[in-house]
């Protein structure tokens, strides 16, 4: 469980610590951020914990996309590009790798901390 008002490691630099205002007012838009855009006219955006599933299974896909481009640049790429730029494209894949890894660790401690929004929500929840 994630304590109110503070942050644990690998929590979103962008956005406040869970129990606060800020975060309240700041989780969907940081959300959406970090998806596509048409996710801003998505019925999703009305359901933060809908919206931060999507998200999961987007940065899921991506980073699987990342690891398969990396890997299969040589193969698919040496043909047209030179050993210098397939390693270029190697190092943007890795890059992209790198940043879908870092949003899928948020994304689990945003969703962590929506549970518990929701748990203290729900109607069978005791304070």
């Amino acid at each position: 469980m994630i304590d109110q008002g503070r942050t644990p490691p690998g929590w979103p630099r962008e956005l406040a610590p869970q129990g606060t205002s800020e975060f309240a007012e700041r989780v969907v838009p940081w959300l959406l951020d970090q998806g596509p855009p048409d996710l801003r006219s998505s019925a999703l955006r009305t359901l933060p914990l809908a919206l931060v599933r999507y998200l999961i299974h987007y940065a899921d896909g991506g980073l699987n996309s990342a690891r398969r481009a990396y890997g299969q640049a040589r193969v698919e790429l040496s043909p047209a590009l030179t050993a210098a730029e397939v390693a270029t494209a190697q190092q943007g894949f890795e890059a992209a790798g790198a940043r879908f890894l870092q949003l899928q660790r948020e994304l689990a401690l945003v969703e962590a901390a929506l549970l518990g929004l929701a748990g203290k929500n729900s109607p069978g929840a005791r304070g």
